[in-house]
């Protein structure tokens, strides 16, 4: 054979291709920097308080804040700060704990002057926060669904943070998220301004879901809030704030979201003239929606931390995603499984009952269906900056309780007891929830099973302490929320069984793989390998680069020839994607012992970029082909 057309012999992350405006995958590219706050007057940490007053500044505290280069961290000057702010406590019942939340205000040299910044490259403002990661002992979640939500592009604006130390009258208080708070602004949602002057109250407007009880609201909020006539949605002001708002503005916006939940819920709420269309701006629906799908948080669903805006002469958007502590399956009752969001008997179920609708959001989620299966590589890398900088040993140094405290059980389920172990629980369940919202995007059951076959289950290990200490510990695999019998799975291509909540892996050393069947018989790909008391590559779930592969593609025989030398017998994964990310062939090789040469066949594949990845024993890499 005439070796033409050679390869571009390129080896390529999949991330980096697919996702090329994201430089990096960490959550605090410069490194984590300090914070010193210092108490004016003699005021101790006990001071703060966390009153949810009326007025402004009401219960905060005077201090001085200094943001250094810690010696890990790299931020020019004119991105960190010194100045006066004032602080005060926030949260509900995160503020309860040991390692509390807080709001910080820049201000100037009078103390009544805001004096707004970048703060480590992010927007400028006046107003931050500190975000504690208590109930969250990844330290992960909010980063990660920041991370993911700036990705995605159709959220109109999604809040920025960057991971601090921080220290109050020179007592160490631990990791924070430095976070912008949700405000209208140039670097924030950024809609026009409306104020008791203006003529025009058809924007702008920023409203939070808030509980009817007000417990999560001040006195001034609760007693300007609104409620929809339709669907009972409680409503408070972020702009204008509740003490600005005025009578005008407050009937305009109320009566705004009435006719929009009233066309919702019409004969013709399919219309694009008189139906929901009219009112809202869809992209910023799906992608908001979809965020929080896939992470599937319990405060998402118009229980609080949920924004509305709505600019000047434009529609109803989705923004400023928040409160992602206890999502990614952070609770005593939300496995991977099962729709949540976009089936909510309010707003989001009602629209996806358009087919045209739906057809857009699981078109939107196949888009970005690559984009979330980054995320184990994202929490990886983050992992090793956390360790690595000595953060993680302080964090537990400071607090020693904060793994064991507070429990999250899912149905009995003990949690890991370090932070390496929640990253992983966190990555697993990531994965396996990502996999089960696509494949239940199939509108039939020939549709889910194409889907099935295009997945790579994952081995969720709940206990995953036991493994790393070689004793036997517990898995979940996927299952069916509807039909516990609905999928059943395979260990190590053995004959397939049916689906449990959990099975116990004996303590039998060796290697484990996965494999799920459906009841129409469509079997999906092989999952990672999981070693167990043999070697693993180095990290959280890392692979090494495989040496020194041949690869190339011969158009004249429609195929791809691999070369794969190995110094032992095995198997090769060769998966092949295009280059939105999606999977168009997967095959699996048997290799003797030094390796073997193989073939996959492009036949009827359209001409184009497409990226090989190769597996073999816990080594991957990846190559670019021109077709």
């Amino acid at each position: 054979m005439r070796k033409t057309g050679i390869l571009i012999a390129l080896s390529l992350s999949i991330s980096l291709a697919l996702f090329a405006q994201s430089e990096t995958v960490l959550f605090t590219p410069d490194g984590i920097a300090e914070m010193h706050i210092t108490l004016a007057d003699g005021k101790q940490i006990g001071d703060i308080k966390n009153e949810k007053a009326n007025d402004d500044y009401a219960g905060k505290v005077d201090a001085t804040l200094s943001i250094r280069n810690s010696v890990s961290s790299t931020y020019e000057h004119s991105l960190l700060y010194t100045g006066n702010i004032r602080i005060d406590g926030r949260g509900n019942t995160s503020w309860h704990h040991d390692k509390r939340p807080y709001n910080i205000d820049l201000v100037g040299d009078d103390w009544n002057v805001e004096r707004p910044a970048k703060l480590l490259g992010m927007g400028e403002n006046d107003e931050w926060c500190l975000l504690a990661f208590w109930m969250d002992r990844s330290l992960m979640r909010q980063p990660l669904a920041a991370w993911l939500g700036k990705q995605m592009q159709g959220i109109p604006w999604m809040p920025g943070n960057r991971y601090v130390e921080v220290w109050i009258n020179g007592d160490y208080r631990g990791l924070y998220a430095l976070s912008e708070k949700v405000q209208r602004g140039d670097h924030n949602i950024n809609i026009k301004k409306l104020d008791a002057a203006s003529t025009d109250l058809s924007g702008g407007y920023i409203l939070e879901a808030s509980p009817e009880d007000g417990h999560k609201s001040t006195p001034i909020e609760i007693a300007t809030q609104i409620k929809t006539s339709r669907e009972g949605i409680n409503f408070i002001f972020k702009y204008p704030k509740a003490k600005n708002v005025t009578q005008n503005q407050r009937a305009w916006i109320k009566n705004h979201l009435d006719e929009f939940e009233t066309a919702l819920r019409s004969d013709d709420f399919k219309s694009e003239d008189t139906g929901y269309r009219k009112y809202i701006e869809e992209n910023s629906f799906i992608d908001w929606v979809i965020l929080h799908e896939l992470t599937k948080g319990c405060d998402n669903l118009f229980h609080a931390s949920v924004f509305v805006q709505k600019d000047r002469n434009g529609k109803l958007q989705m923004s400023a995603p928040w409160d992602f502590d206890l999502s990614f399956g952070n609770s005593t009752i939300y496995a991977e499984e099962g729709n949540w969001v976009k089936s909510h008997g309010r707003w989001f179920g009602r629209l996806y009952q358009d087919e045209r609708y739906a057809g857009k959001f699981n078109e939107r989620y196949d888009e970005l269906f690559p984009l979330f299966r980054q995320i184990p590589e994202v929490l990886r890398q983050n992992y090793e900056q956390l360790e690595n900088s000595g953060v993680l040993e302080r964090e537990n140094q400071r607090f020693p309780h904060i793994l064991t405290e507070y429990v999250n059980e899912d149905g009995g389920r003990p949690a890991p007891f370090t932070y390496r172990g929640h990253v992983q629980y966190l990555s697993d369940w990531a994965t396996s929830r990502n996999n089960w919202v696509y494949i239940n995007l199939g509108q039939t059951d020939e549709e889910k099973g194409a889907r099935m076959q295009q997945i790579r289950p994952v081995i969720r290990v709940v206990t995953p302490e036991n493994r790393w200490d070689e004793k036997s510990f517990e898995v979940k695999v996927m299952k069916s929320e509807e039909n516990n019998n609905r999928y059943e799975y395979s260990w190590n291509d053995e004959s397939f069984r049916t689906a449990s909540t959990r099975t116990i892996l004996s303590s039998q050393k060796g290697k484990y793989w996965v494999k799920i069947k459906d009841e129409w018989g469509n079997i999906s790909l092989a999952s990672d390998t999981l070693y167990f008391g043999v070697p693993v590559p180095t990290g959280i779930e890392n692979q090494k680069p495989v040496v020194s592969p041949s690869v190339y593609y011969l158009p004249e025989e429609k195929q791809i020839h691999l070369s794969y030398p190995l110094t032992g017998a095995g198997e090769l994964s060769a998966d092949l994607f295009d280059i939105r990310g999606r999977l168009v062939s997967a095959q699996r090789f048997r290799q003797d012992q030094g390796g073997g040469t193989f073939h996959l066949s492009t036949l009827g594949m359209a001409k184009g970029i497409y990226l090989l990845r190769l597996r073999s024993e816990g080594q991957c890499t990846t190559f670019k082909i021109a077709l």
